[in-house]
């Protein structure tokens, strides 16, 4: 060992540096020369030391720079002398003799490499010596030391321990957590030494005989180790050999000293089995599943009280390396492929329960997913697609009848189409392109991948059947909720859009518009805007979904027995889902939708007292949200088919009451008096909208305003209401006098002989336009004839029962105009 030291240690380089010693409370300076480490023979020193204990030793030796034979020091490194590195470019010890020695040197590498020799000869040759640096406080107020090299003190490795032994070991360990050096040097023991299956040996025993304190400490001694941060210590204590006897030792806790709890049991009996639902080769990702999960269950439930926050940190992403692991060995083809073909071919009984265990696999694979990176959930979600995931949601709500599997795999959806709602048909689309381009002899030696391709042909509209198919048929409330929520996050056009922060809701009028009668993908896009996949993939999702899932989607509202075959909750859903339909997606082509198919009126019976007062007042929200559009053709439509009067019906109900009906209409009539008062900041046509609304509603329904109030909002209404007939008599007074005016002229031209009607016709076509008193006059009475027919027709005339028909006609050829 002596001969291999010294091979390895050889003399250093001659470093230049100064030589102090203290005498007398001064530093006295003995010379300039060059330091050397040395590994030398006692021999040499044996007539001059009486302590022959070693063939070698090791000193710092100086030799005076003008005098190479002159020795300045020579000083063995031995016993517990402790060296301080003062600075940069100073070290300061005293020897055995208590001689205070000082060598500054000329250079901070000179100071390194001497420091580097302490470092040395402290591990292999005189281990009780050593080296602790010494800095100033920022402040300049004291000094702060740390070691970095020297002896530690370490717990007894013995597996018989008593009380004494073990609280020896406990102080040792919490001290050295002080100094990084003591810390390293305490988890290299801990590691090597195996001294977890030590204390498990200690806990056993002591369990054994009901030393109840030893078992306090035990638990003391494995929190403090955790408080060390080592990685590799934190998996030994959770691998198959030590897990349950570190989860034992955790179940006694000192502030709790007379419970226990029941850790083990949990484990081995109570909690989630591990299972393959495909066999694992690899007995190292058996190892790496079962880990993350007893990791888990140790930073959640086992040391939840205990942990700081650095601890914390370093258990998540220890788990997070190790899930990142797991997600990478699970998208792999060989892996995907065995899972995937569980849910293709022949559906056996004895297989059912395995095509449960892999939604259970795949959920748990997706929620990991939640704590990786973007780039790294697209990765794995993409594989799942590209292998068929299709086939896997076939299975859970085409076939599959428990709830809880329907809904693992209604969260999966969720999660998926959160994280970016194209994904799915991106996907599909790359295999639609693959199966176009490979030749017969390529699709016939490719049958399993034909086969994922093929179902996944459809599925830019077949998810959402599928989610709508749910939703018109389980029974289960937690899953409609879900399923609702994923219906959301995939008609949301903001989120079609892949998230984008900088997207504009206005654009979604120009995409939509690509459809022109809003019925399919039949006329051409223009040339700028096709080159735009992204928009072009949104206006075709749009217009499949108002196609072919809508009218199924929507199919309670359809038909005539509304009130009596569906039942009020999933009326409620379907509610709120046309109130967003109506509000976020194209207005032309979801008014189209929503007005051809009826769909107010048929809303509008709900509000029926028959019907639960929750989807009454949805029913309510949503006509006011639509009214709030300000849409001429929603607003005329309604008018015509008298859809306010079960507004009027729920209101005459709860008249005078404090409750949420009342409250919900008398906020409809706020809305209504605020945007008729609004006049400056409306056109003229906006302001008509609800003008026209407002005396439609007074004229019908005034005497129930009239008892309401106890609000200004129903006085403003009918206030606005009758300065509006005071205008239209105004302007009636000012037609009759301005055709009795006409019909003098008339009378006073005929009186005119030809010639002098010619010249006056004449002068009229070649002079300029002219702003005398008469052409005004003449100019405001065609304008008050013409605004008095509109508002006699408007205001007298019933309106047509085929509104419907002429509104989207009319709709439609506006569109063709501006087109």
């Amino acid at each position: 060992m002596n001969g291999s030291t010294h091979d390895e240690m050889r003399e250093t380089e001659p470093k230049r540096v100064k030589v102090y010693i203290l005498e007398n409370n001064e530093w006295k300076d003995t010379g300039t020369g060059f330091c050397v480490g040395r590994i030398s023979s006692n021999d040499q020193e044996s007539s001059k030391r009486s302590d022959k204990c070693s063939n070698l030793a090791a000193y710092l030796m100086v030799n005076d720079e003008e005098a190479p034979d002159r020795v300045l020091l020579w000083s063995r490194l031995e016993g517990n002398i402790e060296y301080q590195r003062q600075e940069e470019t100073l070290i300061v010890w005293k020897d055995l003799t208590g001689q205070d020695i000082a060598l500054s040197f000329e250079e901070s590498t000179g100071c390194d490499a001497l420091c580097e020799f302490i470092i040395q000869v402290q591990k292999s040759m005189e281990t009780y010596i050593s080296l602790v640096a010494v800095r100033s406080n920022d402040d300049g107020m004291g000094s702060v030391h740390e070691i970095i090299t020297g002896p530690v003190n370490l717990p007894s490795n013995e597996h018989q321990q008593d009380e004494k032994t073990l609280m020896e070991a406990l102080k040792i360990l919490n001290e050295n957590t002080a100094f990084e050096y003591l810390r390293n040097e305490t988890m290299e023991f801990v590691l090597k030494s195996d001294y977890i299956n030590t204390l498990i040996a200690v806990f056993e025993a002591a369990e054994h005989n009901h030393l109840h304190r030893d078992l306090l400490l035990l638990s003391n001694i494995i929190k403090t180790l955790t408080l060390y941060n080592q990685r590799e210590l934190l998996e030994q204590m959770v691998d198959d050999e030590h897990v349950l006897g570190v989860v034992g030792i955790l179940e006694y806790d000192t502030e709790f000293p007379t419970s226990k709890a029941n850790h083990r049991e949990y484990l081995q009996h109570s909690g989630p089995n591990f299972k393959e639902v495909i066999p694992l080769q690899s007995e190292e990702m058996k190892s790496i599943i079962k880990k993350t999960y007893r990791l888990q269950f140790l930073k959640d439930v086992v040391l939840v009280r205990f942990l700081d926050d650095h601890s914390f940190n370093l258990i998540s992403d220890v788990i997070l390396d190790l899930q990142t692991c797991i997600i990478d060995f699970v998208q792999t083809d060989a892996f995907l492929s065995r899972l995937m073909e569980i849910y293709t071919g022949q559906n056996k009984d004895h297989e059912q329960e395995k095509k449960r265990d892999g939604i259970r696999m795949l959920h748990q694979c997706v929620q990991i997913t939640k704590n990786l990176e973007p780039v790294e959930k697209s990765k794995f979600f993409k594989a799942l697609v590209r292998k068929g995931l299709f086939n896997v949601f076939d299975f859970a709500f085409n076939v599959e009848k428990d709830s809880s599997i329907r809904i693992l795999a209604t969260d999966m959806v969720i999660t998926i189409i959160e994280h970016d709602i194209l994904l799915i048909n991106t996907v599909n689309n790359e295999l639609r392109h693959q199966n176009e381009v490979l030749d017969e002899e390529q699709q016939h030696a490719s049958q399993q991948k034909t086969d994922i391709v093929r179902s996944s042909m459809s599925s830019d509209v077949s998810l959402l059947l599928i989610l709508s198919k749910i939703l018109l048929t389980d029974k289960s409330l937690g899953l409609k909720e879900q399923i609702v929520q994923a219906l959301n996050t995939l008609l949301h056009p903001e989120g079609c859009m892949g998230g984008d922060s900088n997207y504009d809701g206005g654009n979604m009028d120009i995409i939509m518009n690509f459809y022109g009668d809003g019925k399919g993908g039949d006329n051409k896009i223009s040339g700028e805007i096709s080159n735009d996949n992204l928009s072009f993939q949104m206006a075709e999702y749009f217009g499949n979904f108002y196609k072919e899932v809508a009218p199924i989607l929507f199919e309670p509202l359809l038909g005539d027995s509304i009130c009596e075959s569906n039942d009020d909750i999933l009326l409620i859903y379907l509610v709120k889902l046309i109130s967003f339909i109506a509000t976020e997606h194209n207005r032309r082509i979801s008014r189209e939708f929503i007005l051809e198919k009826g769909i107010l009126t048929k809303m509008a019976k709900l509000m029926d007292p028959s019907h639960i007062m929750q989807l009454r007042l949805t029913v309510l929200r949503c006509l006011k949200n639509i009214i709030c559009l300000n849409d001429e053709y929603y607003h005329r439509y309604m008018m015509s088919k008298n859809l306010y009067d079960p507004m009027f019906h729920l209101l005459r109900e709860n008249l005078n009451k404090d409750n949420l009906a009342n409250s919900s209409m008398l906020d409809f009539f706020r809305i209504i008096s605020s945007q008729c008062s609004q006049t400056e900041e409306m056109s003229a046509h906006e302001k008509n909208n609800f003008m026209i609304m407002n005396r439609f509603l007074v004229k019908k329904y005034g005497y129930l305003l009239q008892q309401v109030d106890y609000v200004p909002y129903t006085k403003e209404m009918i206030r606005l209401s009758e300065e509006h007939k005071e205008a239209v008599a105004a302007a009636d007074e000012d037609v009759k006098m301005g055709l009795a005016d006409g019909t003098q002229s008339h009378i006073k031209d005929g009186k005119r002989t030809f010639s002098e009607a010619q010249e006056s016709s004449e002068s009229t076509s070649s002079g300029t336009y002219s702003s005398s008193s008469g052409g005004a006059s003449s100019s405001g009475g065609e304008e008050s004839l013409t605004f008095k027919r509109a508002m006699d027709k408007i205001s007298a005339v019933s309106p047509p029962t085929s509104i419907a028909e002429d509104v989207l006609r009319e709709s439609q050829n506006s569109d063709n105009a501006d087109t």
